[in-house]
């Protein structure tokens, strides 16, 4: 059943299909990876200035060669434009003296499934110089497409151009533009396309074409060979343009298009030349012509062979039946993963890299298929009693330790290892005070509001809810499960729990509760983790110095007026670009080694200044240079009401009074848990 859908591919199923292939242009923008189009081209636009500028297309032809007099240092000139009637004999003069004096246009024509213009012989004798001449025939049919009718410019301007060459170009089934053509066959002639074209003129090489029954066997210019009829279109994200209201204004230089290839197109929404494209659903028309001209010169141009999608998809079912013949689950939902995950990293990375396309979506519906038929099966044979144990344990524990207990059901016993986590504590500020004015059923609802919030949050950043402590709760991150980036989830977690303050508020206010605010401390470390307790009860959670210092800075933000606090040691392991502002050198109470803390502060350009000029005070602050301390850190507070630049200002105020001895390093001791 597999191989007969693979090779007939339904319409229906193949639209799904391209739309689910398309995903890999956003993986490659989300990798960062991107290809850059070729620099020496460039798009003249017609977009919505140059509209509002000289009025509704078309523009007046002595607009227009008035646009093409600026571009005659170019290369070549492309127009994705056709001139079929004609307009006032003036103007038309114009337009054709413009393009005679440039010497580099190759004007635009499109072909027609039906007539609407009358073919005469003196337009067949125009069309024919811009014909490819030299092509040999390997077969008794070509498998090139013909169309019996054309649009193309009047004769004067066809008579003046370099050349001229077509600019159609089909959508996929999907009514998709991925495909981009390379010759049409019109009155026994073959035509190149408009970026074939361009290419040809731009390297002053001759197109030489070998043809077979399939169509396109070898088009060569020069040093680039495409062997096809269609090249499949490597989009870019960037995409050089100038307005045309700058280049006829003179804001552009026409020294600019020196040696350059120019293609003059439409990209103002209102003249509906835009095409649905896999990056974008309104992409101008011109843009497909730039798009081939760069492919082409840079070689981008995707490729693509039913060979490879064959290889590729027989290669991953293989894998699969080997997968599913192992007998433990564990292992057979080990070999799944990356099995299954085969199709869309594979293929991805062959694209970015490459610019080799492989369907992605085939093997991994046959994959994805057999594996939930096998699994099924598996379920109803031997598998119930996991998922039980598993339905039953996931209402008490987090996911990730279910998880855990169903692959590992002896880890229910005692022990511990050590292993480096980071721990997170929040706590509410002024809870006591706070409850005091509260019935018991309202602190209920307070912190029944307040840690469902906060447990969505640690969870979604693959935290575990280690415990809560009264109004605290406490949270492990690398454990039980591996997360290499633990330190940097829980900063997120911070700045997403600081960040969900104001709709919990506004939760607490419709309940007729006061609002909270809160501490955060962070550390990482080593600790010891696991089910620590004794054989009657027991529970999965972290002890160790790391843990406690994690609580002690979380108090920590009381004395300095701030929400997020971390020690140095997990500034030191975070690989994302976070905002740390540098506060302290403290030793907490309980520790003999003192620790440098550190604010995760919200990323602006607030915070950012404070930040700077904060980190300087405690510089000259570190090297007893007491008095400039001072006036960065009133200077901070009056400004910026920032209250830890108060703290260290009325500390450092202090100092000048009573001089630390010649021992002083900085540290300041904290007498408080």
């Amino acid at each position: 059943m597999f191989i007969f859908i693979y090779f007939s591919k339904p319409t229906s199923l193949t639209k799904f299909v391209y739309n689910l292939e398309d995903v890999k242009f956003s993986i490659r923008d989300i990798s960062g990876i991107s290809r850059k189009p070729f620099e020496d081209l460039v798009v003249v636009v017609v977009d919505e200035k140059s509209i509002n500028r000289f009025g509704r297309w078309p523009w007046d032809r002595k607009i227009t060669g008035e646009l093409i007099e600026r571009l005659k240092e170019a290369k070549v000139v492309g127009l994705d434009i056709v001139f079929s009637e004609q307009s006032s004999p003036e103007s038309d003069k114009a337009l054709m003296l413009a393009i005679n004096r440039a010497g580099n246009v190759v004007s635009g024509f499109f072909f027609r499934d039906y007539a609407t213009q009358t073919v005469t012989e003196e337009l067949i004798d125009l069309l024919e110089d811009c014909s490819l001449p030299r092509y040999r025939v390997f077969s008794d049919k070509v498998g090139i497409p013909e169309y019996s009718y054309i649009e193309s410019n009047i004769p004067g301007i066809l008579e003046r151009a370099l050349s001229c060459a077509f600019f159609n170009i089909k959508p996929d089934v999907d009514g998709i533009y991925r495909h981009y053509p390379t010759v049409y066959i019109f009155e026994g002639m073959l035509f190149p396309s408009l970026a074939i074209q361009l290419v040809r003129f731009y390297f002053d090489r001759e197109i030489d074409l070998e043809l077979d029954e399939l169509g396109v066997r070898k088009l060569t210019i020069g040093e680039i060979t495409i062997d096809r009829n269609y090249i499949r279109l490597n989009f870019y994200r960037d995409i050089n343009t100038v307005s045309a209201v700058d280049v006829l204004d003179g804001k552009v230089d026409p020294s600019f298009f020196k040696d350059r290839i120019v293609i003059v197109g439409i990209t103002e929404m209102g003249i509906y030349d835009v095409r649905p494209t896999p990056i974008d659903p309104l992409t101008p028309g011109v843009f497909l012509h730039y798009t081939a001209v760069s492919n082409i010169i840079n070689g981008d141009f995707i490729k693509e062979s039913p060979l490879y999608d064959l290889i590729f998809t027989v290669t991953v079912m293989l894998l699969v039946f080997f997968a599913g013949s192992v007998r433990r689950l564990k292992y057979r939902l080990s070999l799944y993963i990356p099995v299954i995950t085969l199709p869309f990293i594979l293929p991805s990375i062959l694209f970015i890299y490459e610019n080799i396309w492989i369907l992605t979506v085939y093997p991994f519906l046959f994959s994805f298929v057999y594996v939930i038929i096998l699994e099924m099966y598996q379920f109803f044979k031997t598998d119930l009693q996991t998922r039980e144990l598993k339905r039953a344990f996931s209402k008490y524990l987090s996911p990730d330790v279910v998880e855990q207990i169903v692959r590992n059901p002896e880890k229910l016993g005692l022990g511990g290892e050590e292993k480096e986590i980071t721990v997170l504590f929040a706590d509410i500020r002024d809870f006591t005070q706070i409850t005091e004015k509260l019935t018991p059923k309202q602190v209920a609802k307070l912190l029944n509001v307040y840690f469902d919030d906060f447990t969505k949050i640690i969870l979604n950043n693959r935290g575990l809810l280690d415990k809560y402590i009264g109004d605290a709760v406490m949270a492990v991150f690398n454990a039980p499960v591996a997360v290499p980036d633990h330190p940097d989830r829980a900063c997120r977690t911070a700045l997403d729990l600081v960040d969900r303050l104001d709709k919990i508020n506004e939760k607490l206010e419709k309940l007729d509760l006061p609002p909270i605010r809160i501490g955060i401390g962070i550390n990482t470390g080593k600790a010891i983790i696991g089910n620590l307790g004794s054989s009657l009860r027991f529970e999965y959670t972290a002890i160790g110095d790391t843990v406690n210092l994690a609580s002690r800075l979380e108090g920590l933000n009381r004395i300095y007026g701030t929400e997020i606090i971390l020690s140095q040691y997990t500034v030191e392991r975070v690989r994302s670009e976070f905002l740390f502002r540098k506060l302290d050198r403290v030793r907490v109470k309980g520790k003999e080694q003192p620790v440098y803390v550190y604010q995760l502060m919200k990323k602006n350009e607030r915070n950012e200044n404070i930040k700077a000029l904060y980190e300087e005070a405690l510089s000259y602050y570190f090297n007893t240079e007491f008095n400039l301390a001072v006036e960065i850190f009133k200077e901070l507070w009056e400004r910026y009401q920032d209250f830890p630049s108060k703290v260290l200002l009325e500390r450092t105020l202090n100092l000048i009074k009573n001089p630390p001895g010649v021992n002083w390093k900085g540290i300041y001791e904290v007498k408080e848990k």
